[in-house]
């Protein structure tokens, strides 16, 4: 199996090639992540080649990516997901968009998964699908909904590659996952005996991730599946408000944390999505509780910090 993994050196590109079969080729993608090479040899990775390619220029994405051949299968996570950062400069919104386009305009192979975000539903509330008309309202929501179709033009129109899955992503938590991400500041929260917690906004707003390990798992599933062309929402399905969130987690310790509102969420979300699909054409179901993540996370901020 000849496997493309670009954005190999972040939060879901790493876990994901911890997980890969050692005897799968795969060719993985960083920009100016300069702990990729190191974190491969520090994971005994030889079955990973890294690709140093900035996919905002054309001509790094032509000398590269065109140059590999007989690729099976292409998970394609490049993307800024900082939201927050997206909302105050929207300007910088476009270089999603560019990053997809330069890669779809030379990417050859067979299957390509893409890594979308739920977020694309930003504006409506309650249950939503794939079926669902949407009519995103914020930068990021906006980008990942144009690369969709610009995903489905060149498939259907230039067939630069024979089959697709679009994944509506809505996030994971675990290890290597970025400082920003809420996980993290919750258990660092705790693990300094803190007792305030600050939240965005109101804290009313869901949020609905699944440990690092499922979402692998549904990833691989996706990867070995021959159900092809499609566009799913890939979840936990148990949303919780942040507020909520905070509560859970901290009781998994046994803590109490005070929880302060300020200011307003960048990405404020009102809905909700089903894993029925996923559970339905690839068999996947999230295993790992909430609380069984959380702690296996603390276990590991813990042993790192005794290093």
């Amino acid at each position: 199996m000849n496997v493309l993994v670009t954005g190999a050196s972040g939060f879901i590109g790493r876990n994901l090639l911890l997980a890969f079969p050692r005897d799968w080729n795969v060719f993985g993608t960083y920009n100016t992540n300069n702990t990729f090479e190191d974190f491969l040899r520090e994971k005994n990775l030889s079955n990973v080649t890294p690709i140093k390619c900035d996919f905002t220029r054309a001509s790094d994405v032509k000398s590269t990516i065109s140059k590999l051949e007989n690729i099976d299968v292409c998970v394609h996570l490049v993307a800024d997901s900082d939201i927050r950062a997206l909302v105050e400069n929207p300007a910088g919104d476009i270089k999603n968009i560019t990053t997809m386009l330069n890669f779809l305009e030379y990417f050859r192979g067979k299957k390509l998964i893409y890594f979308s975000s739920g977020a694309v539903y930003m504006g409506l509330k309650g249950k939503v699908s794939p079926s669902k008309k949407i009519d995103p309202t914020i930068p990021y929501a906006i980008s990942k909904y144009a690369c969709e179709q610009y995903l489905k033009f060149y498939h259907k129109e230039k067939k630069t590659f024979d089959d697709y899955v679009i994944l509506r992503f809505f996030g994971a938590y675990g290890p290597y996952e970025p400082p920003r991400k809420i996980s993290t500041r919750i258990l660092e929260t705790i693990i300094a005996g803190k007792d305030d917690f600050t939240v965005l906004g109101d804290g009313k707003n869901y949020i609905d991730f699944m440990y690092i390990e499922d979402a692998v798992e549904g990833i691989m599933k996706v990867i070995r599946s021959n159900k092809i062309n499609l566009t799913l929402d890939f979840c936990y399905g148990n949303p919780l408000t942040i507020n909520e969130l905070v509560k859970k987690v901290a009781m998994v310790f046994g803590k109490k944390i005070n929880i302060k509102h300020k200011g307003k969420a960048p990405e404020y979300i009102t809905f909700y999505a089903s894993p029925k699909k996923m559970r339905q054409l690839f068999g996947f179901i999230p295993k790992i509780s909430l609380e069984e993540g959380f702690k296996k996370i603390h276990e590991i901020h813990v042993s790192e910090s005794r290093l």
